[in-house]
């Protein structure tokens, strides 16, 4: 008997609280909350949100279909807002994260998966509190000096 799991949001809002930039029906969210995002309640137009971003948007920890992210990595739990595989224009592939701007992000949860990347020969752009280090191979981070 197969077991279909899958991971759900919940109530993680992350990728609601300015760490992305976000424009729904006209309002721009660049470095601040959706204009829908209501304290403790979540998203006030959950019903009628529009499909790009909203509903097609998933996280690495969401994407994570073989649970290779631990359930502490989810973003309301870790403060880390996972970015799965990207590539710069020269096809380096790497994660991104971006930890909560308040400060409130775990630090057992930024040391696993700097470990976990350090392990398994994986890049990283970890963006804590608006910089960005770039950490991995040496192309990697060549690529990023420019």
């Amino acid at each position: 008997m197969k077991f279909k799991t899958h991971r759900k949001c919940g109530d993680c809002t992350a990728c609601c609280d300015g760490r992305l930039s976000t424009t729904i029906f006209g309002y721009k969210s660049v470095g601040r909350p959706c204009h829908y995002l209501k304290e403790g309640e979540g998203c006030s137009i959950y019903k009628h949100r529009p499909k790009d971003p909203c509903k097609v948007f998933e996280c690495g920890w969401l994407k994570d279909k073989h649970f290779k992210y631990p359930e502490f990595l989810k973003p309301n739990i870790s403060g880390l807002l996972l970015m799965d595989w990207k590539k710069t224009k020269s096809g380096i592939p790497y994660i991104i994260a971006v930890a909560n701007k308040n400060q409130k992000y775990n630090n057992d949860a930024v040391f696993w998966l700097l470990n976990y990347c350090n392990d398994n020969d994986l890049n990283i752009e970890f963006i804590l509190q608006g910089v960005k280090y770039y950490i991995g191979s040496k192309e990697f981070k060549k690529y990023f000096k420019k």
